[in-house]
């Protein structure tokens, strides 16, 4: 069982869109919690409809603390294996989570696991998308790229984000990253599962300068350079 967590601020068009592709594309067992983060739009209320779990957060909180509000909420399960963090600006395929659990198998090593990103191809399409994934399966590389799948047990080791980024200002997946990398872990991307992902798909609304300066001075203050380790 995969334990899903997507967070939410507005845009509720592209939500919609988002878990109807993975309802229909993904046949995996999985468990979706939303986390969102005080939309003023119909978020809320339309996932709640269609019964699906929320965390209504009353103002917004930071995407570190979200995405720990995300895992304690799915490590509360003792059914959930895996953890995966999805965004709303994604589309998705048959198959595609299905692969990238087959992965941990593959290497124990690896301790975050993602998709590669289709849209690199410059093809959307289903079919596209398929024939990549089988001609590709078993290849990865150590990167980084979102969504990703984490065994529990690694969350379990490694913790939880560190609050004190702020907003979704960046860093907080590089230090987390680093965590992992530290713990004894790869941090990869595999060719044998594909999404469809705009990337920045909420984050581009929102003005964020300040944020992003001091969570770089407080990655460069642990980790003595602003670049990742992959």
């Amino acid at each position: 069982m995969v334990g899903m967590i997507l967070i939410t601020l507005d845009f509720l068009h592209n939500t919609r869109e988002c878990i109807a592709s993975l309802q229909r594309a993904t046949s995996y067992p999985y468990v979706l919690t939303v986390v969102d983060n005080a939309s003023t739009d119909s978020t809320c209320d339309f996932l709640e409809q269609n019964g699906i779990e929320v965390i209504r957060n009353p103002s917004r909180v930071h995407l570190s603390v979200a995405l720990n509000q995300g895992l304690r909420r799915q490590l509360a399960r003792p059914e959930v294996d895996c953890v995966c963090w999805i965004h709303n600006d994604m589309r998705f395929y048959p198959g595609w989570l299905e692969n990238l659990v087959r992965e941990f198998g593959s290497d124990p090593r690896i301790g975050k696991l993602a998709p590669y990103n289709i849209l690199n191809e410059g093809r959307a399409d289903e079919a596209f998308a398929l024939e990549f994934m089988a001609a590709h399966r078993g290849q990865a590389r150590q990167a980084y790229e979102v969504p990703w799948v984490m065994p529990r047990r690694v969350v379990e080791q490694v913790g939880f984000y560190d609050e004190g980024y702020l907003a979704c200002g960046g860093y907080e997946e590089w230090d987390y990253n680093n965590r992992i990398i530290d713990a004894g872990y790869l941090v990869a991307v595999t060719f044998g599962s594909v999404v469809w992902h705009e990337t920045m798909g909420t984050r581009r609304h929102f003005q964020q300068v300040a944020e992003a300066h001091a969570n770089a001075q407080r990655y460069l203050s642990r980790w003595g350079q602003l670049g990742p380790r992959i």
